[in-house]
């Protein structure tokens, strides 16, 4: 993810999973570039979630509160 307003790669460390759906999901609206925005979980393997995955678990309300 880039910060718009800096220009600098923003990298966030491991956080709760619903966590770093929800920054993924709405981090447009707070001056983010989240087009090659990945969130690995899991198990090695496991296939990560991009950016409109986040945004449609995010949007379904799948998520509950952690």
């Amino acid at each position: 993810m880039i910060d718009l307003t800096s220009k600098i790669d923003a990298q966030i460390g491991a956080i709760n999973l619903g966590r770093a759906i929800q920054f993924v999901a709405n981090a447009s609206v707070l001056g983010y570039d989240v087009r090659g925005a990945m969130v690995f979980y899991g198990e090695p393997g496991t296939p990560s979630l991009r950016k409109w995955d986040c945004e449609r678990l995010w949007a379904q309300g799948a998520l509950l509160q952690s």
